[in-house]
């Protein structure tokens, strides 16, 4: 499992204050959820761009993790070159910063926290699933043009299983997780519906394909979907599937509404006067006015 903190903030504001209550009983959570992190924000249209348009990536080390210095560049790019900053050219291309060190140890992450700046930002805390390897391309959150999408939870991988989804023809992973597989649905029905939509009918493809190929259910399909005008909150899992260590409310997802935000938060933090987000349910945050909508569970079903 992982941790997941989205926010929309009405005014362009640093993440570490539009979250200044929650981020540190949040990043305390790293303690448990050890295995990278990531940061990714949008600016606004017309604000300063970022210190220096960067993602950083790697370990203690280099993009592999194995170095002795930390390689700054535009994580989309291909950071492992070490070439230096790669401003972007794009204002709504989301700018991300990734780590493999623990972020409660991490000055990197301290600063990206610090110094992400938008309406629109997020923190994804790892814990990989047994066997998936910690590499800076299996870290969250992942990028694809304009969107950006994080994921808490996990599904099995049995014979054919990915073989069968990358022959949709969606987006080709980077790294080797689930959660890229799952991406690639969403980035695959985005181009014909909205969001929203797409979101909650690659959850009930990959649910399908799970029995297909496989024996259950995903445990969680719970995720962050982000894009320059919305933050979409999705919530599906098993509890039979739940673990002796986790709680009873490890896969909730839960969402505040304040004057000046909306922020949604995997549990672990201070939550008085949160709402829950329903199983199969979409939470959606728009960005230029802070109206939020909840879109039911989706009946139909997945050609």
């Amino acid at each position: 499992m992982c941790r997941l903190l989205g926010v929309v903030s009405r005014d362009p504001i640093s993440l570490d204050s539009a979250v200044a209550e929650e981020i540190e009983p949040f990043t305390a959570q790293s303690e448990v959820h050890s295995d990278g992190w990531g940061v990714a924000w949008f600016e606004a249209a017309d604000g300063p761009s970022s210190p220096d348009g960067t993602g950083i990536t790697g370990a203690a080390g280099g993009a592999d993790g194995s170095g002795a210095a930390g390689a700054i560049g535009d994580t989309a790019a291909g950071a492992a070159g070490g070439a230096g900053p790669v401003p972007l050219s794009n204002p709504r291309r989301p700018q991300i910063r990734r780590r493999l060190d623990v972020a409660r140890e991490s000055a990197a992450y301290r600063e990206a926290v610090s110094s992400a700046m938008g309406p629109l930002m997020l923190i994804h805390l790892r814990k990989a699933s047994p066997g998936s390897a910690l590499r800076i391309d299996n870290t969250h959150p992942f990028r694809e043009g304009e969107t950006v999408f994080a994921h808490n939870g996990q599904f099995d991988l049995p014979e054919g299983f990915r073989e069968a989804v990358l022959a949709r023809g969606g987006r080709t992973p980077e790294g080797t997780t689930d959660s890229e597989l799952y991406f690639s649905l969403i980035e695959l029905h985005a181009r014909d519906t909205d969001a929203a939509t797409a979101v909650q009918r690659a959850a009930a493809e990959i649910t399908a394909l799970s029995l297909e190929y496989g024996t259950r259910v995903p445990e969680a399909l719970n995720c962050l979907y982000m894009t320059p005008e919305l933050l979409i909150a999705y919530q599906q899992s098993d509890p039979a599937q739940a673990r002796p260590h986790h709680t009873a409310d490890n896969y909730s997802l839960r969402y505040r509404i304040d004057a000046d935000r909306v922020i949604v938060a995997s549990t672990g933090i201070p939550q008085t006067g949160y709402l829950e987000v329903g199983e199969g349910q979409v939470l959606v945050v728009h960005r230029n006015d802070l109206s939020v909508s909840v879109r039911p569970r989706l009946v139909e079903l997945v050609a």
